[in-house]
């Protein structure tokens, strides 16, 4: 999202909010009335010129959007319906939409979720019967901070659940390498072996670095280098052999949106080299590039994507066809192959909007 557009949030819902309350709904009211009503439009425009100069751009902008949210938008609807309704219905109606807000962002985007399920091939190796995969993705570091109990409480979870192995199917920041940095030892902490892919977030584009090419890849590798720091084997358009003999394929992020850039994910490529009978599983952040490529294309058993957040219609792309997620969380089949797409585990913004976070379980067995 461009700087502008925050600019224009903080126009909208504070500025031009606090001037219509303060001419209506507040007119004559104390000084001490107006500077309260006011307090949160000044905070989120100290925050304005950090995102703007891209200085502590993931953790200003998180203020900033719970600011917006919380205080910002629950104003500006309440200077819109106080235009027309009594004031006690228009206050009323913004104290709901910030009670609306401030139970997602602190509950619904912290209230994990383990879902456990089963899935059957006739051709998958014997030596891979019982495998119990955790399948988490998404975690988007940045907007909780630079400590936090929720991702200290993932962690634990998935080590309680104790899975043979965990793959990771990308977004682990929102907009920088620095924002995973604090995080390192808690996620040292996972016991099983993690396979991971890049999201499409992982790849930088979305925040101070879209405009300066050489500095997003140079965070990027930074990035791709604290997860492998992890211990984590990153996969980038490429494939591995697992000790059940099972073939584990991972692709930079491919997606149909037209919203997001091309970042070279390869899935020919990935290919290269991995016999057309083995058992595969693919790793593919978007889950719509199951559809577009990976069912026409391959004989892929098994694909495991993220990027939804549980959310089945995202307002983004240049066309409302684009709008629509088909496949956007849990298992969807086509034939004996199949796609499951984890609701992910945080979100770029402030609270999500798919529902509650999950940790997915999939235990897979031969028939």
């Amino acid at each position: 999202m461009k700087f502008r557009t925050y600019v224009l949030f903080w126009v909208l819902f504070g500025v031009v909010a606090d001037t219509v309350i303060g001419l209506t709904l507040l007119k004559g009211a104390p000084w001490w009335a107006l500077a309260a009503m006011a307090a949160p439009t000044a905070a989120a425009g100290l925050c304005l010129p950090f995102i703007g100069a891209g200085k502590h751009y993931a953790n200003s902008l998180r203020v900033f959007s719970y600011l917006i949210f919380i205080f910002e938008f629950p104003k500006f609807l309440t200077a819109l319906t106080g235009l027309i309704l009594p004031a006690a219905w228009a206050v009323g109606i913004g104290a709901v939409v910030s009670a609306f807000f401030i139970t997602f962002i602190f509950y619904v985007t912290r209230h994990l979720v383990v879902k456990e399920t089963g899935l059957s091939f006739d051709n998958l190796p014997a030596a891979a019967n019982g495998l119990r995969i955790c399948h988490i993705a998404d975690f988007h570091l940045g907007s909780f901070g630079t400590s936090s109990s929720y991702i200290r409480r993932i962690i634990d979870k998935v080590n309680e659940l104790n899975p043979d192995l965990i793959l990771f199917s990308g977004d682990l920041v929102n907009f920088e390498s620095k924002e995973a940095l604090s995080y390192k030892e808690t996620l040292l902490k996972l016991k099983a072996k993690v396979y991971s892919i890049l999201g499409n977030h992982d790849f930088l584009l979305h925040g101070p670095h879209d405009s300066n090419e050489a500095s997003r890849k140079e965070d990027m590798a930074r990035l791709e280098a604290f997860e492998r720091e992890l211990g984590w084997t990153v996969l980038r358009n490429e494939s591995i052999q697992l000790p059940q003999g099972i073939t584990l394929v991972g692709v930079d992020n491919i997606t149909t949106n037209p919203y997001f850039r091309k970042v070279g994910g390869d899935l020919a490529k990935a290919m290269q080299g991995v016999p057309k009978d083995a058992f595969k599983i693919l790793l593919s952040h978007d889950p719509t590039h199951w559809r577009n490529e990976v069912l026409p294309g391959t004989n892929i058993d098994l694909t495991l994507s993220g990027h939804t957040h549980g959310l089945k219609y995202k307002l983004t792309g240049l066309h409302p066809n684009h709008w629509r997620l088909h496949e956007s969380a849990g298992l969807y089949e086509e034939g004996s192959r199949l796609l499951y797409v984890t609701a992910g585990l945080g979100s770029a913004f402030a609270f999500r909007l798919g529902g509650y976070p999950n940790i997915d379980i999939i235990t897979l067995t031969k028939i």
